[in-house]
Protein backbone atom coordinates (compact mmCIF):
# COMPACT_ATOMS: atom_id res chain seq x y z
CA UNK A 1 0.00 0.00 0.00
CA UNK A 2 2.69 2.40 0.76
CA UNK A 3 4.28 1.47 -2.72
CA UNK A 4 1.55 2.77 -4.09
CA UNK A 5 0.68 6.17 -2.35
CA UNK A 6 4.45 6.61 -3.22
CA UNK A 7 3.99 5.75 -7.16
CA UNK A 8 0.89 8.13 -6.77
CA UNK A 9 2.77 10.58 -4.87
CA UNK A 10 5.78 10.98 -7.88
CA UNK A 11 3.05 11.25 -10.31
CA UNK A 12 1.09 13.86 -8.37
CA UNK A 13 4.65 15.40 -7.71
CA UNK A 14 6.23 15.58 -11.71
CA UNK A 15 2.99 17.27 -12.76
CA UNK A 16 2.95 19.76 -9.98
CA UNK A 17 6.50 20.50 -10.81
CA UNK A 18 5.63 20.82 -14.80
CA UNK A 19 2.69 23.45 -14.01
CA UNK A 20 5.09 25.56 -11.61
CA UNK A 21 8.06 25.80 -14.09
CA UNK A 22 5.71 26.62 -16.99
CA UNK A 23 3.88 29.51 -15.30
CA UNK A 24 7.34 30.70 -13.68
CA UNK A 25 8.30 30.79 -17.62
CA UNK A 26 6.14 32.44 -18.76
CA UNK A 27 5.89 35.14 -15.56
CA UNK A 28 10.14 35.78 -16.54
CA UNK A 29 9.40 36.56 -20.00
CA UNK A 30 6.45 38.62 -18.82
CA UNK A 31 9.42 40.61 -16.81
CA UNK A 32 11.47 40.97 -19.89
CA UNK A 33 8.96 41.94 -22.21
CA UNK A 34 6.43 43.55 -20.34
CA UNK A 35 5.27 46.47 -22.90
CA UNK A 36 2.74 46.39 -25.74
CA UNK A 37 3.28 48.73 -28.79
CA UNK A 38 1.25 49.46 -31.86
CA UNK A 39 0.20 52.67 -33.62
CA UNK A 40 -2.68 54.59 -32.53
CA UNK A 41 -5.11 53.84 -35.15
CA UNK A 42 -8.03 55.90 -36.89
CA UNK A 43 -11.81 54.99 -35.80
CA UNK A 44 -12.79 52.30 -38.40
CA UNK A 45 -14.02 49.62 -36.64
CA UNK A 46 -17.57 49.31 -35.66
CA UNK A 47 -18.71 48.23 -32.47
CA UNK A 48 -21.88 46.24 -30.79
CA UNK A 49 -21.31 46.18 -26.76
CA UNK A 50 -22.93 44.28 -24.90
CA UNK A 51 -23.78 45.11 -21.20
CA UNK A 52 -26.35 42.04 -19.33
CA UNK A 53 -27.86 43.66 -16.68
CA UNK A 54 -29.86 40.67 -13.92
CA UNK A 55 -31.27 43.05 -11.05
CA UNK A 56 -28.34 45.67 -11.39
CA UNK A 57 -30.72 48.77 -10.05
CA UNK A 58 -28.03 49.88 -7.35
CA UNK A 59 -25.17 50.09 -9.37
CA UNK A 60 -26.29 50.37 -13.19
CA UNK A 61 -26.39 54.13 -13.15
CA UNK A 62 -22.90 54.64 -12.50
CA UNK A 63 -21.96 52.00 -15.07
CA UNK A 64 -24.31 54.13 -18.04
CA UNK A 65 -22.39 57.35 -17.14
CA UNK A 66 -18.93 56.16 -17.03
CA UNK A 67 -19.84 54.51 -20.25
CA UNK A 68 -20.86 57.80 -21.62
CA UNK A 69 -17.24 59.19 -21.24
CA UNK A 70 -15.86 56.51 -23.96
CA UNK A 71 -14.04 58.15 -26.46
CA UNK A 72 -15.03 56.84 -29.51
CA UNK A 73 -16.80 57.99 -32.92
CA UNK A 74 -20.16 57.46 -31.70
CA UNK A 75 -21.25 56.61 -35.33
CA UNK A 76 -19.22 53.25 -35.30
CA UNK A 77 -20.44 52.00 -31.47
CA UNK A 78 -23.63 51.26 -30.22
CA UNK A 79 -24.46 49.66 -26.37
CA UNK A 80 -27.12 47.71 -25.67
CA UNK A 81 -28.05 47.02 -21.95
CA UNK A 82 -29.40 43.87 -21.30
CA UNK A 83 -32.22 43.91 -18.93
CA UNK A 84 -32.34 40.21 -18.37
CA UNK A 85 -35.62 38.95 -16.44
CA UNK A 86 -35.00 41.97 -13.62
CA UNK A 87 -37.26 41.77 -10.71
CA UNK A 88 -35.78 45.08 -9.65
CA UNK A 89 -36.19 48.86 -11.08
CA UNK A 90 -33.07 47.68 -13.36
CA UNK A 91 -35.04 48.81 -16.59
CA UNK A 92 -36.26 52.02 -15.57
CA UNK A 93 -32.65 52.98 -14.08
CA UNK A 94 -31.42 52.51 -17.25
CA UNK A 95 -33.84 54.52 -19.29
CA UNK A 96 -33.23 57.50 -16.70
CA UNK A 97 -29.61 57.43 -17.00
CA UNK A 98 -29.76 57.06 -20.90
CA UNK A 99 -32.20 60.08 -21.33
CA UNK A 100 -29.96 61.70 -18.67
CA UNK A 101 -26.63 61.43 -20.85
CA UNK A 102 -28.11 62.26 -24.12
CA UNK A 103 -26.29 59.49 -25.96
CA UNK A 104 -28.37 58.36 -29.04
CA UNK A 105 -26.11 55.45 -29.61
CA UNK A 106 -27.42 53.87 -26.16
CA UNK A 107 -30.00 51.51 -26.07
CA UNK A 108 -32.10 49.26 -23.53
CA UNK A 109 -33.39 45.54 -24.35
CA UNK A 110 -36.13 43.88 -22.46
CA UNK A 111 -35.87 40.30 -22.19
CA UNK A 112 -38.48 37.44 -20.08
CA UNK A 113 -37.94 34.50 -20.26
CA UNK A 114 -39.96 32.22 -17.76
CA UNK A 115 -37.95 29.03 -18.79
CA UNK A 116 -35.67 28.47 -16.22
CA UNK A 117 -33.09 26.21 -18.54
CA UNK A 118 -32.49 29.42 -20.22
CA UNK A 119 -31.56 32.13 -17.49
CA UNK A 120 -28.32 33.07 -17.28
CA UNK A 121 -25.62 35.31 -19.20
CA UNK A 122 -24.94 33.23 -22.14
CA UNK A 123 -28.68 32.76 -22.96
CA UNK A 124 -29.28 36.67 -22.86
CA UNK A 125 -26.42 37.19 -24.99
CA UNK A 126 -27.70 34.69 -27.80
CA UNK A 127 -31.00 36.38 -27.02
CA UNK A 128 -30.20 39.68 -27.93
CA UNK A 129 -28.23 38.76 -31.06
CA UNK A 130 -31.54 37.27 -32.73
CA UNK A 131 -33.12 40.23 -31.36
CA UNK A 132 -30.63 42.39 -33.60
CA UNK A 133 -30.40 40.31 -36.42
CA UNK A 134 -34.13 40.53 -37.08
CA UNK A 135 -34.06 43.84 -36.52
CA UNK A 136 -31.22 46.33 -38.69
CA UNK A 137 -28.94 43.33 -38.25
CA UNK A 138 -25.96 42.42 -36.79
CA UNK A 139 -23.49 39.95 -38.19
CA UNK A 140 -23.36 42.66 -41.39
CA UNK A 141 -23.89 45.81 -39.21
CA UNK A 142 -20.85 44.50 -36.97
CA UNK A 143 -17.67 44.01 -37.08
CA UNK A 144 -16.53 43.63 -33.17
CA UNK A 145 -18.94 42.27 -30.07
CA UNK A 146 -17.41 43.86 -26.49
CA UNK A 147 -18.91 42.49 -23.92
CA UNK A 148 -18.88 43.92 -20.38
CA UNK A 149 -20.92 43.30 -17.18
CA UNK A 150 -22.77 45.81 -15.79
CA UNK A 151 -20.88 47.45 -12.45
CA UNK A 152 -17.43 47.40 -14.75
CA UNK A 153 -16.17 51.07 -15.34
CA UNK A 154 -13.33 51.26 -18.15
CA UNK A 155 -10.93 53.47 -19.33
CA UNK A 156 -12.15 56.09 -21.90
CA UNK A 157 -9.74 55.12 -24.85
CA UNK A 158 -11.11 51.29 -24.48
CA UNK A 159 -12.06 51.20 -28.11
CA UNK A 160 -9.30 52.92 -29.27
CA UNK A 161 -6.88 50.51 -28.51
CA UNK A 162 -8.76 47.88 -29.02
CA UNK A 163 -9.46 49.40 -32.99
CA UNK A 164 -5.90 49.85 -33.15
CA UNK A 165 -4.22 47.00 -31.96
CA UNK A 166 -6.66 45.01 -34.40
CA UNK A 167 -5.93 46.96 -37.57
CA UNK A 168 -2.00 46.80 -36.62
CA UNK A 169 -2.44 43.20 -37.70
CA UNK A 170 -2.37 42.10 -41.51
CA UNK A 171 -5.76 41.60 -42.29
CA UNK A 172 -5.39 37.64 -42.91
CA UNK A 173 -3.68 37.79 -39.37
CA UNK A 174 -5.96 39.84 -37.54
CA UNK A 175 -7.37 38.34 -34.09
CA UNK A 176 -10.64 37.22 -33.38
CA UNK A 177 -10.90 37.95 -29.51
CA UNK A 178 -8.97 40.91 -28.30
CA UNK A 179 -8.57 40.72 -24.12
CA UNK A 180 -8.26 44.00 -22.06
CA UNK A 181 -6.61 44.45 -18.95
CA UNK A 182 -8.97 43.38 -16.03
CA UNK A 183 -8.69 45.55 -12.89
CA UNK A 184 -10.45 45.43 -9.97
CA UNK A 185 -13.20 48.17 -9.02
CA UNK A 186 -12.38 47.72 -5.27
CA UNK A 187 -9.50 46.11 -3.28
CA UNK A 188 -10.05 46.83 0.15
CA UNK A 189 -10.66 44.08 2.21
CA UNK A 190 -9.62 40.72 2.58
CA UNK A 191 -10.91 39.00 0.01
CA UNK A 192 -10.85 41.38 -2.55
CA UNK A 193 -7.22 42.42 -2.17
CA UNK A 194 -6.84 38.78 -2.64
CA UNK A 195 -8.13 39.09 -5.90
CA UNK A 196 -6.78 42.78 -6.45
CA UNK A 197 -3.13 40.75 -5.88
CA UNK A 198 -3.87 37.74 -8.59
CA UNK A 199 -5.26 39.69 -11.05
CA UNK A 200 -2.46 42.04 -10.89
CA UNK A 201 0.24 39.58 -11.13
CA UNK A 202 -1.91 37.37 -13.99
CA UNK A 203 -2.75 40.55 -16.22
CA UNK A 204 0.84 42.13 -16.08
CA UNK A 205 3.04 39.05 -16.56
CA UNK A 206 1.18 35.55 -17.54
CA UNK A 207 -0.95 37.21 -20.29
CA UNK A 208 1.75 39.37 -21.39
CA UNK A 209 3.72 36.14 -22.02
CA UNK A 210 1.59 33.97 -23.47
CA UNK A 211 0.36 37.43 -25.78
CA UNK A 212 4.78 37.67 -27.02
CA UNK A 213 4.54 33.85 -27.46
CA UNK A 214 1.61 34.02 -29.41
CA UNK A 215 0.15 31.37 -26.86
CA UNK A 216 -3.87 31.92 -25.32
CA UNK A 217 -4.13 34.34 -23.45
CA UNK A 218 -7.10 33.82 -20.97
CA UNK A 219 -10.54 35.78 -21.73
CA UNK A 220 -11.76 37.39 -18.60
CA UNK A 221 -15.59 37.18 -19.12
CA UNK A 222 -15.55 40.76 -19.50
CA UNK A 223 -13.71 43.35 -21.21
CA UNK A 224 -13.01 41.55 -24.41
CA UNK A 225 -14.28 41.88 -28.39
CA UNK A 226 -15.01 38.82 -30.28
CA UNK A 227 -15.31 39.32 -34.28
CA UNK A 228 -18.86 39.42 -35.70
CA UNK A 229 -17.54 37.24 -38.34
CA UNK A 230 -16.12 34.26 -35.65
CA UNK A 231 -19.37 34.06 -34.33
CA UNK A 232 -21.26 33.65 -37.77
CA UNK A 233 -19.01 31.08 -38.66
CA UNK A 234 -19.41 29.28 -35.40
CA UNK A 235 -23.49 29.77 -35.52
CA UNK A 236 -23.26 32.55 -33.15
CA UNK A 237 -22.79 33.18 -29.29
CA UNK A 238 -23.73 28.87 -28.73
CA UNK A 239 -21.85 28.50 -25.48
CA UNK A 240 -24.17 26.58 -23.01
CA UNK A 241 -21.14 26.19 -20.29
CA UNK A 242 -21.18 28.47 -16.59
CA UNK A 243 -18.00 29.74 -17.70
CA UNK A 244 -19.20 31.34 -21.61
CA UNK A 245 -15.50 33.08 -21.47
CA UNK A 246 -13.37 29.79 -21.26
CA UNK A 247 -16.08 28.12 -23.61
CA UNK A 248 -15.40 30.88 -26.57
CA UNK A 249 -12.01 31.21 -26.55
CA UNK A 250 -11.45 26.93 -26.65
CA UNK A 251 -13.63 27.21 -29.82
CA UNK A 252 -11.37 29.56 -31.01
CA UNK A 253 -8.40 27.81 -30.37
CA UNK A 254 -10.01 24.79 -32.12
CA UNK A 255 -10.35 26.79 -35.20
CA UNK A 256 -7.01 27.83 -34.74
CA UNK A 257 -7.97 31.31 -34.56
CA UNK A 258 -5.82 33.83 -32.82
CA UNK A 259 -6.76 35.41 -29.54
CA UNK A 260 -4.26 38.43 -28.37
CA UNK A 261 -4.11 40.45 -24.88
CA UNK A 262 -4.13 44.39 -24.62
CA UNK A 263 -2.58 45.60 -21.20
CA UNK A 264 -2.65 49.16 -22.49
CA UNK A 265 -6.20 49.47 -20.99
CA UNK A 266 -8.48 48.49 -18.66
CA UNK A 267 -11.84 47.59 -17.38
CA UNK A 268 -12.51 47.73 -14.07
CA UNK A 269 -14.59 45.05 -12.38
CA UNK A 270 -16.50 44.75 -8.80
CA UNK A 271 -14.94 41.64 -6.92
CA UNK A 272 -16.73 40.09 -3.84
CA UNK A 273 -15.85 41.23 -0.06
CA UNK A 274 -16.95 37.98 1.71
CA UNK A 275 -15.70 34.38 1.81
CA UNK A 276 -19.05 32.90 0.94
CA UNK A 277 -19.31 35.23 -1.91
CA UNK A 278 -16.24 34.51 -3.47
CA UNK A 279 -16.55 30.84 -2.96
CA UNK A 280 -20.10 30.81 -4.84
CA UNK A 281 -18.57 32.57 -7.85
CA UNK A 282 -15.03 30.37 -8.11
CA UNK A 283 -17.36 27.53 -7.58
CA UNK A 284 -19.60 28.40 -10.66
CA UNK A 285 -16.51 29.02 -12.41
CA UNK A 286 -15.23 25.85 -11.25
CA UNK A 287 -18.40 23.70 -12.45
CA UNK A 288 -18.00 25.68 -15.78
CA UNK A 289 -14.03 25.14 -16.27
CA UNK A 290 -14.61 21.29 -15.34
CA UNK A 291 -17.39 20.92 -17.66
CA UNK A 292 -15.19 22.63 -20.33
CA UNK A 293 -11.93 20.19 -19.63
CA UNK A 294 -13.92 16.96 -20.11
CA UNK A 295 -15.49 18.17 -23.39
CA UNK A 296 -12.76 19.22 -25.24
CA UNK A 297 -9.19 18.07 -24.35
CA UNK A 298 -9.53 14.91 -25.57
CA UNK A 299 -10.31 16.99 -29.08
CA UNK A 300 -7.50 18.91 -28.20
CA UNK A 301 -5.45 16.12 -28.13
CA UNK A 302 -6.88 14.55 -31.29
CA UNK A 303 -5.95 17.82 -32.76
CA UNK A 304 -2.41 18.10 -32.30
CA UNK A 305 -1.75 14.82 -34.71
CA UNK A 306 -3.66 16.66 -37.60
CA UNK A 307 -0.44 18.26 -39.47
CA UNK A 308 -2.56 20.88 -41.08
CA UNK A 309 -3.07 22.81 -37.95
CA UNK A 310 1.16 22.08 -37.15
CA UNK A 311 1.17 25.83 -36.82
CA UNK A 312 -1.21 26.17 -34.09
CA UNK A 313 0.08 23.16 -32.23
CA UNK A 314 1.13 24.99 -29.21
CA UNK A 315 -1.54 27.37 -28.82
CA UNK A 316 -3.43 24.16 -28.22
CA UNK A 317 -1.29 22.67 -25.99
CA UNK A 318 -1.10 25.89 -24.17
CA UNK A 319 -5.16 25.87 -24.24
CA UNK A 320 -5.13 21.93 -23.02
CA UNK A 321 -2.38 22.87 -19.92
CA UNK A 322 -4.94 26.01 -19.07
CA UNK A 323 -8.17 23.44 -19.34
CA UNK A 324 -6.04 20.92 -16.74
CA UNK A 325 -4.78 24.19 -14.72
CA UNK A 326 -8.16 22.92 -12.03
CA UNK A 327 -6.79 19.24 -12.31
CA UNK A 328 -2.97 20.18 -11.54
CA UNK A 329 -4.01 22.29 -8.50
CA UNK A 330 -6.09 18.97 -7.41
CA UNK A 331 -2.55 17.41 -7.70
CA UNK A 332 -0.77 19.51 -5.94
CA UNK A 333 -3.18 19.34 -3.05
CA UNK A 334 -2.91 15.76 -2.83
CA UNK A 335 0.81 15.79 -3.37
CA UNK A 336 1.04 18.25 -0.21
CA UNK A 337 -1.26 15.82 1.91
CA UNK A 338 1.22 12.73 0.82
CA UNK A 339 3.85 14.48 2.26
CA UNK A 340 2.40 15.16 5.07
CA UNK A 341 1.31 11.59 5.59
CA UNK A 342 5.06 10.05 5.04
CA UNK A 343 6.56 12.81 7.20
CA UNK A 344 4.35 11.23 10.08
CA UNK A 345 4.73 7.72 8.70
CA UNK A 346 8.36 7.10 7.97
CA UNK A 347 10.79 10.65 7.69
CA UNK A 348 13.35 8.30 6.41
CA UNK A 349 11.05 7.99 3.23
CA UNK A 350 13.11 10.49 0.61
CA UNK A 351 10.48 12.54 -1.78
CA UNK A 352 12.01 14.65 -3.56
CA UNK A 353 15.84 14.42 -5.59
CA UNK A 354 17.78 17.27 -3.88
CA UNK A 355 18.24 19.27 -7.25
CA UNK A 356 14.36 19.69 -6.88
CA UNK A 357 14.35 20.38 -3.29
CA UNK A 358 16.76 23.39 -4.64
CA UNK A 359 13.84 24.34 -7.66
CA UNK A 360 11.48 24.35 -4.94
CA UNK A 361 12.99 27.01 -3.07
CA UNK A 362 13.17 28.95 -6.63
CA UNK A 363 9.51 29.14 -7.11
CA UNK A 364 9.25 29.47 -3.68
CA UNK A 365 11.40 32.63 -4.19
CA UNK A 366 9.46 33.50 -7.58
CA UNK A 367 6.27 33.55 -5.69
CA UNK A 368 7.09 35.82 -2.48
CA UNK A 369 9.13 38.24 -5.43
CA UNK A 370 5.85 38.43 -7.92
CA UNK A 371 3.64 41.21 -5.91
CA UNK A 372 6.64 43.50 -5.75
CA UNK A 373 7.47 43.10 -9.10
CA UNK A 374 4.21 43.48 -10.45
CA UNK A 375 4.40 46.92 -9.06
CA UNK A 376 7.33 48.17 -11.37
CA UNK A 377 5.58 47.82 -14.15
CA UNK A 378 1.99 48.95 -14.56
CA UNK A 379 -0.02 52.28 -13.32
CA UNK A 380 0.52 55.60 -11.84
CA UNK A 381 3.50 56.25 -9.18
CA UNK A 382 0.97 56.36 -6.30
CA UNK A 383 -0.57 53.25 -7.77
CA UNK A 384 2.88 51.24 -7.85
CA UNK A 385 3.54 52.38 -4.51
CA UNK A 386 0.29 51.66 -2.57
CA UNK A 387 1.16 47.38 -4.21
CA UNK A 388 4.68 47.81 -2.50
CA UNK A 389 3.73 48.95 0.52
CA UNK A 390 0.82 46.77 0.83
CA UNK A 391 2.83 43.62 -0.25
CA UNK A 392 2.24 41.72 3.06
CA UNK A 393 -1.50 42.03 3.04
CA UNK A 394 -1.74 41.89 -0.40
CA UNK A 395 0.21 38.39 -0.11
CA UNK A 396 -1.61 37.32 2.52
CA UNK A 397 -5.12 38.15 1.04
CA UNK A 398 -4.00 36.07 -2.17
CA UNK A 399 -3.30 32.91 -0.28
CA UNK A 400 -6.70 33.19 1.56
CA UNK A 401 -8.24 33.46 -1.92
CA UNK A 402 -6.25 30.63 -3.06
CA UNK A 403 -7.51 28.59 -0.48
CA UNK A 404 -10.92 29.62 -1.58
CA UNK A 405 -10.49 28.63 -4.75
CA UNK A 406 -9.06 25.06 -4.32
CA UNK A 407 -12.20 24.51 -2.35
CA UNK A 408 -14.60 25.62 -4.68
CA UNK A 409 -12.49 23.08 -7.42
CA UNK A 410 -13.10 20.07 -5.21
CA UNK A 411 -16.81 20.99 -5.31
CA UNK A 412 -16.93 22.45 -8.37
CA UNK A 413 -15.65 18.33 -9.70
CA UNK A 414 -18.92 17.27 -8.56
CA UNK A 415 -21.37 19.54 -9.87
CA UNK A 416 -19.56 20.13 -13.40
CA UNK A 417 -22.55 18.22 -14.65
CA UNK A 418 -24.86 21.32 -13.86
CA UNK A 419 -24.51 24.01 -16.05
CA UNK A 420 -27.54 25.59 -15.69
CA UNK A 421 -27.94 27.51 -12.49
CA UNK A 422 -26.78 30.64 -12.49
CA UNK A 423 -25.54 31.78 -9.47
CA UNK A 424 -25.11 35.81 -9.56
CA UNK A 425 -22.97 37.75 -7.98
CA UNK A 426 -24.53 40.63 -6.52
CA UNK A 427 -23.07 44.23 -7.04
CA UNK A 428 -23.26 47.23 -5.19
CA UNK A 429 -20.29 49.50 -5.21
CA UNK A 430 -21.17 52.95 -7.48
CA UNK A 431 -17.02 54.64 -7.62
CA UNK A 432 -13.86 53.50 -7.55
CA UNK A 433 -12.90 51.56 -3.86
CA UNK A 434 -9.48 51.12 -3.95
CA UNK A 435 -6.36 52.06 -1.50
CA UNK A 436 -5.12 54.51 -3.89
CA UNK A 437 -7.99 56.47 -4.79
CA UNK A 438 -10.09 58.80 -2.71
CA UNK A 439 -12.97 57.45 -4.29
CA UNK A 440 -14.29 60.18 -6.68
CA UNK A 441 -18.30 59.19 -6.97
CA UNK A 442 -18.36 57.41 -10.64
CA UNK A 443 -21.77 59.06 -11.29
CA UNK A 444 -19.77 62.67 -11.76
CA UNK A 445 -18.99 63.75 -14.75
CA UNK A 446 -16.59 63.17 -16.88
CA UNK A 447 -16.84 59.66 -15.50
CA UNK A 448 -13.68 58.32 -15.20
CA UNK A 449 -11.74 57.54 -11.50
CA UNK A 450 -8.69 59.91 -10.68
CA UNK A 451 -5.87 57.40 -11.38
CA UNK A 452 -7.38 56.51 -15.37
CA UNK A 453 -5.57 59.01 -17.62
CA UNK A 454 -5.75 58.54 -21.41
CA UNK A 455 -4.03 55.42 -23.43
CA UNK A 456 -3.00 58.35 -25.37
CA UNK A 457 -0.57 60.40 -23.93
CA UNK A 458 2.84 59.81 -23.03
CA UNK A 459 3.68 61.10 -19.37
CA UNK A 460 5.67 59.50 -16.40
CA UNK A 461 2.11 59.03 -14.98
CA UNK A 462 0.56 56.87 -17.14
CA UNK A 463 -0.09 53.48 -17.73
CA UNK A 464 2.22 51.74 -19.37
CA UNK A 465 2.25 51.42 -23.33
Amino acid sequence: MIEILFVIYKVLFWLTEFNCVYYCILFLIGILFPRQKYPMAEDKEKFCIFVPCHNEGSVIKATVLNYAAINYDENLFDIYFIADNCADNTADEIKRAIEEVGCANFHILERSEKDPRKNGKPHALRWAISMLESGDGFYDKYDMLMILDADNFVDADILKHINSQYLSYKPKKRPTMIQTYLDCKNNRGLVAKGYFASYRITGTFWHTAKQKLRLVPAIGGTGYAVTTEFLKSIGGFNCTSLTEDLEIQTKATIKNKIIVYNRNVRIYDEKPTKIKQSFVQRTRWAQGHWYLFFKFVPLLFLQLFNLKTIKATFRKIDMMIYLMSKLLIICATLASALVVFFFFYDRSIKLIPDYFGILGYFLLAVSLLVIPLSSLYDGTKKEKRRVLIDFIPNYISMMVVSIIDTLAIFVGLFKCGNQRVWKKTAHKITEMNTDDTEGQNASVQPVLPSNIMSADKDTKEHRTA
